[in-house]
């Protein structure tokens, strides 16, 4: 009875040993990476805005530059008797010299044009006062004025003229009938004028009221080369 159990005993210590021998081991622990973090795509920038668009002056879209570079500034040294606000006028060299007379009426047509777009002068005197017998011209006595407008045609700057008081406003025309960009104002017939274009004079009773060119612009620079016409 002893050996029956000595060798099942046995029997069940190698069963056991076998079964050790066939257990599967468990698997080695793996440990994953730490993933790299990716960083967030750089979002593009926001488009640019276009630049605003130059704005053109008008003496450079009508002209193609400024009246008189380099002197576009006040025109005068300082205040005129008589004429508030004249030393801010910005109407060209050649105003030095007019009669206050002429420069309140100048002012007068730049105080009620618009604002310009850019800053330049809206108004510009082509000539003014001049050497000379006084019996020969207004511009001798400085109460005369050839004025641009810019803008304006000779017609309509010709009504800015008349409006403010001037007594002989003369439109200019080249050959073919268009309209120049300036007219003349003075102030004949006035208790400012003297000799022969003082009120009675024989040059106060008359007043051209057209110039034509003799050549097909309006470039001309002396009196003989425009035709002078009463209407």
């Amino acid at each position: 009875m002893r050996v029956r159990t000595l060798l099942v005993t046995a029997a069940l210590a190698a069963c056991g040993t076998e079964a050790a021998a066939t257990a599967p081991t468990s698997a080695p622990t793996v440990t994953a990476p730490t993933p790299t973090p990716v960083a967030a795509p750089t979002p593009p920038p926001p488009p640019s805005e276009p630049p605003p668009p130059r704005v053109v002056g008008c003496w450079e879209r009508e002209f193609g530059t400024p009246p008189a570079a380099g002197a576009t500034g006040p025109s005068l040294p300082g205040p005129i008797e008589g004429c508030e606000g004249c030393e801010a006028l910005r109407i060209g060299p050649k105003a030095a010299g007019l009669h206050v007379e002429v420069l309140r009426r100048v002012g007068s047509i730049v105080a009620g044009l618009p604002a310009p777009a850019v800053d330049e002068p809206v108004m510009w005197i082509n000539s003014g006062a001049r050497t000379g017998d006084p019996d020969d011209s207004m511009h001798n006595q400085a109460l005369a004025i050839d004025a641009v407008i810019c803008g304006l045609d000779t017609r309509a700057t010709g009504e800015k003229l008349r409006a403010a008081g001037f007594t002989c406003v003369i439109e200019y025309y080249d050959a073919a009938g268009n309209p120049c960009h300036f007219a003349h104002g003075d102030l004949r017939a006035t208790k400012f004028a003297a000799g022969a274009y003082a009120k009675g004079g024989r040059k106060a009773r008359s007043c051209p009221k057209r110039a034509t060119s003799r050549s097909m612009n309006c470039d001309n620079a002396a009196k003989r080369d425009w035709t002078y016409s009463e209407g």
